[in-house]
């Protein structure tokens, strides 16, 4: 479900369930944050986030119910992709197309540099799916406006790679057909650039980042799990 591939600095972790749109399960979701881990414990430069079949993934898949696994078991793994992909201390690049809602977005937000195809399409859809997207609005507005991050998680609404782009969820939009190139071309060009101080301004940003406090994300979770529990009141 999830296919990684290290050599010469580029770490390659690929989404390859094309037949259910990159759906995330947990256990693929578990893969995936695997595979973040291996890229930095390989000491990967680069870091390539791609998927098989025209759809990006259409984030964790909704429907599962996985025996044994509570609820907040299951959103705090969330949390750890996200901070597994910011660890990363090289340059993670998202390569998406086709639809890339919910945890597929968050790629796209969290990854170092975003590149989307100009067919591609972004969203937090979890109200579509009776979710209120807590953990999203915690993190979202460190790279968004807090107001249409709002929007997007009470609407659910789609934007497409323009509009995207403009909003700050992606970094650039190519013609889908020169998608995988340039990320190729990336990956050349940046192999070029000192790797210490690419590190050091990895770490730099991270550092200087006012992204959510672990205390504010785990909290997020606990009153997603809670109203959940509830019967969403």
């Amino acid at each position: 479900m999830i296919r990684y591939a290290f050599s010469e600095g580029v770490a390659r972790l690929t989404f390859d369930s094309p037949a259910t749109a990159n759906a995330i399960t947990y256990a693929m979701m578990q893969q995936y944050i695997d595979g973040l881990r291996q890229a930095q414990t390989d000491g990967a430069r680069f870091l390539l986030i791609t998927a098989n079949g025209s759809d990006f993934t259409l984030g964790r898949d909704q429907k599962e119910k996985v025996e044994g696994v509570t609820r907040e078991q299951s959103l705090t793994l969330i949390l750890q992709a996200n901070a597994a992909l910011r660890a990363f201390e090289g340059v993670s690049i998202a390569l998406i197309q086709g639809r890339a809602l919910g945890f597929g977005s968050g790629i796209a937000l969290h990854s170092t540099i975003s590149v989307a195809a100009d067919s591609a399409t972004f969203g937090f859809d979890e109200i579509d799916h009776g979710l209120a997207p807590l953990v999203v609005l915690a993190y979202a507005p460190y790279y968004i406006a807090p107001r249409v991050a709002q929007e997007l998680a009470i609407t659910g609404r789609h934007v497409d790679a323009r509009e995207a782009r403009e909003i700050g969820i992606v970094s650039r939009v190519v013609p889908e057909q020169e998608l995988a190139a340039t990320g190729e071309a990336l990956v050349e060009q940046l192999t070029g650039r000192l790797p210490a101080a690419v590190r050091f301004i990895r770490r730099y940003h991270e550092a200087q980042a006012a992204y959510p406090s672990d205390e504010t994300l785990n909290d997020a979770v606990r009153q997603l799990a809670a109203w959940l529990a509830a019967g969403k009141p």
